[in-house]
């Protein structure tokens, strides 16, 4: 399976993932099937909502510190207004700000099927940075859902919170969709 690697002499080592690719069927399904963006993202919709609700609901004061310090540094990223950080930078931020919110739903399985999905949802964020922060209306909208989603876990709001991840995930996919 590529998870050694052995060097003649030297010895056996434990493959990168990173240099091992990810030979799986759905980063297969999603390199040859670009309509799979939005697939992906009617999934986000089901599970990030659902995480959202949940953390709304379990967060603990860490979970709550932790979202709230990769909020900050998403915004501090667009100081301005403007993308003061580039386009990979930005979706990692943007990422990591949605993880932390999954972690907060203490919900193990749930956390492990948006973690195994991890480095393609990666690419829907990027796709998002990308095409639609470009766009001032739509990035305008995309703070404002992130906005909604971070106020709603705060307040421990967990149907403000569940629909502002479907509805931020939903404006996402449907402004994608118009671009294409």
């Amino acid at each position: 399976k590529g998870l050694i690697r052995t060097e003649h002499g030297k010895g056996s080592y434990v493959q990168s993932l990173d240099a091992m690719g990810d030979t799986g069927p759905l980063r297969h399904l999603f390199s040859t099937q670009p309509r799979t963006l939005f697939d992906l993202l009617e999934v986000r919709v089901l599970l990030e909502a659902e995480a959202a609700r949940l953390a709304a609901m379990r967060a603990t004061t860490a979970d709550l510190i932790m979202i709230r310090r990769h909020y900050e540094a998403w915004q501090q990223a667009q100081s301005g207004g403007s993308i003061s950080a580039s386009a990979d930078e930005h979706a990692r931020r943007d990422h990591a700000f949605h993880r932390s919110i999954n972690e907060a739903s203490h919900n193990p399985v749930l956390v492990h099927m948006l973690e195994s999905l991890g480095e393609l949802m990666l690419s829907t964020v990027y796709a998002s940075v990308r095409h639609l922060y470009v766009r001032a209306d739509t990035k305008a909208t995309i703070d404002m859902h992130h906005s909604s989603l971070f106020k709603a876990i705060e307040a421990r709001d967990p149907q403000a919170a569940q629909q502002a991840a479907r509805l931020h995930v939903m404006e996402v996919r449907e402004s994608l969709r118009e671009l294409e």
